[in-house]
């Protein structure tokens, strides 16, 4: 801990949005703007350094000692010009959320666009417009580009010599504070494979890079260190699945209840899931407490047992899922995606979509397996679907040719054995019901008890050894019924 340089009123614990942490990397990387004198050499070094690391040390920066800092120009988070090394850095920010509406390919296409250069004018950001708003898109960007151009030109217009924006080499980086879910693993997965971004840093890295400037005690530096790692704490305290607490009329809830990272380190734990490998621990624990866990934070790898794994929330509660088994999530194929969105019955996908969820219901935590399809209500008909037949017989044969095996019945009644006896009311497993809606329950296990007894070694490795062989039967089973004939309600 930094207890003498702890600001106790510290500002970063009211100013927490992405903006705020936008102002904080302006600030750090304009201490290369400084005049160079005594009193700036810790915070020119610093600035420099973290230049150095986002642009993925390609660079040498020993020489430069200008640069331009725009933010929310082309609604970028921050974007650095360096004249000296004729590069433009894009810096995509985020605290919690993640990239949405390929941002990122977005800000090269127009960024390219406004330099007039060649890089990534290549890049089709339209492709999902219809042709009218494709028109109408493109003309509001050419008058964006027009603006940022005019703005880069003036705020550089006492730079020696021709501005030539043409020859800069445009350069992206993804920073996040919070931990990566798989969706920033996917943004920033395979850099050296036409990259998305060429640079990423989470938030312990980061972390560790502001603590190895912390001899210069720089008060505006160490309230955000104090911020930073009472975050990344309280990240992996959270995402301890098997923690409870009592809220205020005394009931037991579990941090699985409130956090998507505990329902996703849940997820992991239980399928087998990559822990991933984190190199900036090491660091790390030598100045913070309780940040040594590899779970949480670290760099994901190419393990052949890898599903995706989805957050999302519904009415403030969280909930995460676990793809079922490898199937295309085109969403430019509307049928494939939705079930049958904006599609006849004739021309249904024949692969139902299945996955594990974590959610919560009145009586606590659960993990379901669900079936999902695009439900379509009729008129009049008092919400009854007028296109679920195909949904139906998917979903009974699941239930009556699948669930029903004795291998997988087996396993059913061994996990509620493991965990039920006389004074429980209720398995721990129970199967679902059809409804008339886009999710329906396939089997449902209440986590309550399987969590209060985390602890017990035995229970827990027999709990996920079933588990882990359901998926694998299920999995099997599911990936050999021939779904054409079901669909066509040719196999019963």
């Amino acid at each position: 801990m930094f207890d003498e340089r702890i600001v106790e009123n510290n500002i970063f614990n009211f100013a927490t949005n992405e903006l705020s942490q936008d102002a904080f990397i302006c600030w750090c990387l304009n201490w290369i703007n400084m005049p160079v004198r005594d009193d700036n050499a810790s915070g020119r070094q610093f600035g420099a350094r973290f230049l150095s690391r986002l642009l993925n040390g390609g660079y040498d920066i020993s020489g430069v000692n200008q640069i331009y800092i725009f933010r929310q120009l082309l609604n970028i988070d921050v974007l650095v010009l360096v004249p000296e090394l004729q590069v433009a850095l894009i810096i995509e920010d985020k605290t919690s959320s993640q990239e949405h509406g390929n941002q990122i390919n977005r800000y090269k296409y127009l960024l390219s666009k406004t330099f007039k250069s060649n890089q990534y004018n290549g890049l089709d950001i339209y492709q999902h417009l219809l042709d009218n708003k494709k028109e109408q898109q493109q003309k509001r960007d050419g008058t964006a580009c027009w603006g940022a151009v005019n703005s880069i030109r003036w705020a550089l217009r006492n730079e020696p010599g021709e501005l030539d924006l043409s020859k800069y080499t445009i350069h992206t980086a993804y920073l996040k504070t919070d931990w990566f879910n798989d969706d920033d693993w996917n943004t920033v997965w395979e850099l050296e494979k036409d990259p998305k971004v060429n640079t990423y840093v989470d938030g312990p890295e980061f972390l560790s890079l502001l603590l190895s400037c912390r001899e210069w005690n720089n008060p505006i530096l160490m309230s955000f260190v104090d911020y930073l790692s009472s975050k990344i704490r309280a990240t992996i305290e959270h995402s301890c699945f098997w923690k409870y607490y009592e809220d205020i009329d005394g009931h037991i809830r579990f941090y699985i209840q409130d956090t998507a990272i505990a329902q996703r380190r849940f997820l992991q734990t239980v399928f087998n899931q990559p822990n991933h490998e984190a190199p900036f621990m090491t660091d790390l624990k030598q100045y913070v407490e309780n940040i040594d866990d590899s779970y949480v934070y670290g760099r994901i790898d190419d393990a052949s047992h890898t599903h995706t794994i989805q957050h999302g929330s519904s009415f403030g509660t969280p909930w995460s899922l676990m793809h079922f088994w490898t199937r295309s999530l085109d969403r430019t194929v509307d049928a494939d995606y939705w079930g049958f969105q904006n599609t006849n019955e004739d021309n249904l996908t024949v692969k139902p979509y299945m996955f594990w969820r974590v959610d919560k219901i009145k009586e606590g935590p659960v993990l379901s397996l669900r079936y999902y399809t695009w439900w379509e209500k009729g008129a009049g008909d008092n919400g009854e679907s007028n296109t679920c037949s195909y949904k139906t017989r998917v979903y009974n044969y699941i239930k009556e040719h699948i669930l029903s095996l004795e291998k997988i019945s087996a396993k059913l009644e061994a996990i509620n054995k493991l965990y039920c006896c006389i004074a429980d009311k209720g398995d721990i497993c129970s199967e679902g019901n059809l409804y008339k809606q886009y999710e329906n329950t396939l089997l449902q296990f209440k986590l309550h008890k399987i969590l209060i007894d985390w602890n017990d070694e035995d229970k827990r490795t027999k709990f996920i050894s079933l588990m882990r062989e359901l998926n694998e039967e299920l999995t099997q089973e599911i990936e050999n019924v021939e779904w054409e004939l079901v669909r066509k309600g040719e196999l019963k």
